[in-house]
């Protein structure tokens, strides 16, 4: 076991060295974006062992919530289990793609926006993050929506990351510009991860340009910084999306029960009402 964790340990310092390359950090948002309930080590740690992966839970979990079983020889995907502080372990987490389904499986929503979802999705973001400087199409709201949202959440993250530029090459620039490149590529970032989230191409916004800056956090202590920030605001904004598109779809279903005289799907009622699946931990 203790090989194991030197193993993993490894794993994710060559994974973090690699993140600070403008096609490597958008590759890894990419996968991210689809397990935005994850902290970012263990982003980074999925990415690293299954970037494809869509919906990763405990086999345990899976079990439990979904009644739904891993398949034999399939391969967990290791990260720190930081659920009990001082022990060096490791868990395990399964993609939804290395499960089959139980006798009383339970349906895994994970959710996909919706051309006719879109006017909602971009109401509430204008709701919760305030008014959008471009709102017109989706992908506009989600670009002008990060921008609020980093300038409401940066200060908390801005401290740490002048606590740990040592050594990098933010070293070199002075608190205002680290202030205005670090702002900037997080901005980028999280957009970019939504764009992917949402179903949309995040390179029609944006160029390879945008995310050169991501090379002045070349240690593991700035990079992680960045890491951080970009997943924990995505999974605000991700949340709020989820929301919008779970309360459409189950508006929908209600309005096409009234409309046909049908009775609730019982299953359907179940997943509503039951505990959240989370492509996440908890």
């Amino acid at each position: 076991m203790a090989r194991r964790f030197q193993e993993i340990t490894e794993v994710y310092r060559q994974e973090l060295a690699a993140l600070a390359r403008g096609d490597k950090w958008t590759a890894f948002l990419r996968s991210a974006c689809r397990n935005y309930k994850l902290h970012f080590e263990e982003q980074v740690l999925v990415h690293a062992q299954r970037p494809d992966a869509t919906a990763v839970l405990e086999m345990a979990h899976w079990n439990r919530r979904f009644d739904r079983w891993v398949d034999p020889g399939s391969t967990g995907i290791a990260v720190f289990d930081r659920d009990t502080p001082g022990r060096a372990r490791l868990k395990y987490y399964f993609d939804i793609s290395d499960t089959h389904e139980g006798r009383f499986h339970r349906p895994v929503p994970l959710w996909q926006v919706s051309a006719e979802q879109e006017p909602e999705i971009v109401e509430a973001l204008e709701h919760r993050f305030g008014a959008l400087a471009q709102k017109e199409m989706l992908g506009d709201a989600i670009v002008s929506a990060m921008g609020n949202a980093v300038t409401d959440n940066m200060v908390d993250y801005l401290a740490d990351l002048q606590q740990s530029r040592d050594g990098s090459f933010l070293e070199e620039l002075d608190e205002l510009n680290v202030k205005v490149l670090y702002r900037r590529l997080l901005e980028n970032s999280t957009a970019y991860m939504l764009l992917c989230r949402c179903g949309l191409e995040p390179d029609a916004y944006f160029e390879p340009e945008d995310f050169m800056p991501v090379f002045d956090f070349n240690t593991p202590a700035a990079v992680s910084v960045l890491g951080t920030a970009v997943s924990e605001i995505s999974q605000r904004v991700l949340r709020q999306i989820e929301i919008t598109v779970k309360r459409h779809e189950r508006e929908r279903r209600a309005e096409r029960t009234e409309e046909h005289g049908e009775q609730p799907d019982l299953q359907d009622q179940r997943r509503i009402s039951g505990p959240r699946p989370e492509p996440a931990r908890e």
